[in-house]
């Protein structure tokens, strides 16, 4: 009887932790491709001291998310987003803003294909 409820709780605690890092990977995704989003707009309206300041944030919040992403799903592409958020801030030092544009465009991109990528879905299963 004690194996069996051992077991059970293993079981529980797996899953409970398959669940979190799902949770976990989807909400860092979707956060990255929504504060682009908000970089984007912000460069486009001419904003670009405040979009400045949204790519340093950014760039601060994924350094964290990087570490604990990394431990829980290794992938190339996760440090590629890093180097991209690095570029997306060189080009608006360097008041490139239409390249600029454009990087948000590719981090938004590789966020919800990296996304796709590490989710538990039928199709990366099979």
């Amino acid at each position: 009887m004690n194996k069996i409820i051992l077991a059970v709780v293993l079981a529980v605690v797996i899953l409970s932790l398959g669940i979190c890092e799902q949770v976990f990977i989807s909400r860092s995704f979707d956060d990255l491709r929504s504060d682009c989003e908000e970089i984007q707009k912000l460069l486009l309206s001419g904003d670009y001291d405040e979009a400045l300041k949204m790519t340093e944030h950014v760039e601060n919040d994924w350094r964290k998310e990087r570490d604990l992403l990394e431990f829980a799903c290794p992938n190339t592409d996760i440090k590629d987003i890093a180097k991209e958020i690095g570029e997306l801030k060189g080009s608006q030092i360097a008041e490139m803003y239409d390249d600029s544009i454009t990087r948000c465009e590719v981090i938004m991109a590789m966020a919800e294909n990296s996304k796709n990528l590490l989710s538990y879905k039928w199709k990366n299963v099979l």
